[in-house]
């Protein structure tokens, strides 16, 4: 199964040290997003696609009374956030689909997912299931940097060993929609981090002005209210 072929992937990455890596290039959008959420001390809040938990962590601290819930596929990423990390005790991190959570109907308060939506074979299903654990009004939070929109993320794909999914803003929106969340909205997060003197060409990057330019258009951030 498609899931089974993600999880071994995801377990390679997290193997080969590639999430402190990860953690690094999207703090600083994911900062800017976790401000935007203004989380409260006793809301419980869902991390979907938390890798090892770096956002988790922050969530957790923010929502002192309530839990902070990071869920990946990679039971190799969640083993590495248990047991690399000091984790606040209102921590839980649990292994699973993102179509499949076991969580209670109308848990969450609110839900991000960070670099991860596009991964998700079952899109519908995984918005789907987010519109569900969601308490009424509650929103989601969808930080995206492969997207239609951006073409210096599309030469991506090639690198990578899954089947990933490229959409526009208004393709996700409608997708939501099609969830059942009432309220749908996008806008862009910059990354005004400047690149280092210790720059070099890679496969996601070739030339520094590349690199320059996917940062200048942006991560998507995609909302729904529930």
């Amino acid at each position: 199964m498609i899931e089974g072929l993600i999880r071994r992937e995801f377990n390679r990455w997290a193997a080969q040290g590639r999430p402190r890596g990860l953690e690094k290039s999207h703090w600083e959008i994911t900062r800017q997003l976790i401000e935007l959420m203004n989380v409260q001390p006793h809301d419980n809040i869902a991390d979907l696609g938390c890798g090892v938990g770096a956002a988790t962590r922050v969530l957790a601290e923010r929502a002192s009374r309530g839990f902070s819930v990071g869920i990946d596929l990679s039971d190799e990423m969640l083993r590495q956030a248990r047991s690399g990390y000091r984790n606040p005790g209102n921590t839980i991190f649990v292994v699973a689909d993102a179509s499949r959570i076991p969580c209670n109907q109308d848990f969450f308060t609110s839900l991000l997912s960070v670099e991860s939506i596009y991964y998700y074979p079952n899109l519908e299903g995984a918005f789907e299931e987010v519109h569900r654990i969601l308490q009424p009004g509650g929103r989601a939070y969808f930080l995206i940097n492969y997207y239609k929109e951006n073409v210096f993320s599309h030469p991506w794909a090639k690198y990578i060993d899954i089947p990933v999914h490229l959409l526009s803003a208004d393709g996700y929106m409608k997708l939501l929609s099609a969830a059942g969340f009432r309220s749908t909205n996008h806008r862009r997060i910059i990354n005004s981090t400047p690149l280092g003197d210790d720059w070099e060409p890679s496969r996601w990057f070739q030339t520094r002005k590349e690199h320059m330019s996917f940062q200048a258009e942006g991560a998507l951030l995609v909302t729904a209210e529930k």
